[in-house]
């Protein structure tokens, strides 16, 4: 079958499973610098230059490249903005009074104005405040309350990015795509030497090209385990910054290939943002406890916030939609 039939059949939803299995990923990763201190080596990262949630949170950005060019292609501006509003601003506003509760209940110390600076700040992502004062004081990372949401600012600059492409007719234009994958690429060879969110933006933007370039050549690509493999393989080998990308393909195949979940509820943007919050509450009450067992524990603790985050916040949020992306 090829990535369109697929796409529109029930294995579709495996993606859910997929995304889930990276936001678990992602916990898992932070594991590490949580137990032992931010100098601590997350899994992969000595083999690969880049830790296991960093792939993570590539492949996350290959499959929104794909799902939001889908989306774009769909609906005009109004709909297509009052979508993306709903699918990220509620769920967040939620999570970050979880995350100041739990904060306060771990020592923090600041004042009323400072609590709602940081709360305005981190929900608008204009300029995410990951630290309150006195919260987790005695943590190996102490003060840092929420670290996965930096990565929201780039999503949602790179939907922007997507749509307005859309919008103006560059899906069409095999010209105009091929100009927006060079233009990807020149800013990952010179990542290095640009500049605060630029330079962390342009290899994730790039694997989020790759995710609109697999969307729009849907209908030639055969899904195949061999294709995933290869893929798989092929990623290994290149350099991380370009192997995101390939990373993220290879896994949407091999996600897209497996029997069908049929999981319909959506976990992985709760794991996501609820992850970190509630491993930084462990170590606050449980000092000592070693990266594997924090992983565990962060994993079987998040997943009760996940489900009340898409089960009284998310899915109420999006069930106005008329279709779901």
């Amino acid at each position: 079958m090829t990535l369109d039939e697929v796409l529109k059949s029930e294995r579709s939803l495996n993606l859910n499973a997929l995304r889930l299995l990276l936001a678990g990923a992602v916990i898992i990763s932070h594991a590490w610098p949580l137990a032992l201190g931010p100098s601590a080596s997350e899994p992969l990262e000595q083999a690969t230059g880049r830790s296991l949630g960093g792939w993570a949170v590539g492949a996350f950005f290959f499959i929104s490249g794909m799902l939001i060019t889908a989306s774009a292609e769909r609906k005009a501006a109004l709909p297509f903005c009052v979508a993306r509003f709903r699918r990220i601003v509620p769920g967040l506003g939620a999570a970050l009074l979880v995350t100041l509760a739990l904060a306060l209940a771990c020592g923090a110390n600041a004042n009323l104005p400072d609590y709602a600076f940081w709360f305005v700040r981190s929900l608008t992502l204009v300029s995410i405040e990951h630290r309150i004062a006195g919260a987790f004081a005695d943590n190996p990372i102490p003060l840092v309350v929420n670290g996965p949401l930096w990565s929201l600012f780039h999503e949602v600059v790179a939907y922007v990015i997507c749509a307005a492409f859309v919008w103006l007719g560059g899906a069409r234009s095999w010209p105009a795509l091929l100009a927006l994958v060079m233009l990807a690429l020149a800013l990952c060879v010179f990542h290095y030497s640009l500049s605060g969110r630029l330079a962390t933006f342009a290899p994730l933007f790039l694997a989020f090209v790759l995710g609109m370039v697999a969307y729009l050549l849907r209908r030639f690509i055969d899904l195949t385990l061999s294709l995933g493999a290869g893929t798989m393989l092929l990623a290994a080998i290149l350099p991380w910054w370009l192997g995101l990308g390939f990373a993220g393909f290879a896994l949407v195949v091999l996600a897209l290939c497996a029997p069908s979940f049929h999981l319909r509820d959506d976990l992985s943007y709760g794991m996501y943002i609820y992850g970190w919050p509630v491993a930084q509450t462990l170590v606050a009450l449980s000092p000592g406890l070693g990266p594997s067992v924090l992983a565990i524990w962060s994993l079987l603790l998040t997943v009760p916030f996940a489900m009340a985050s898409w089960w009284l916040v998310e899915r109420p949020a999006l069930r106005f939609r008329r279709a779901a992306v």
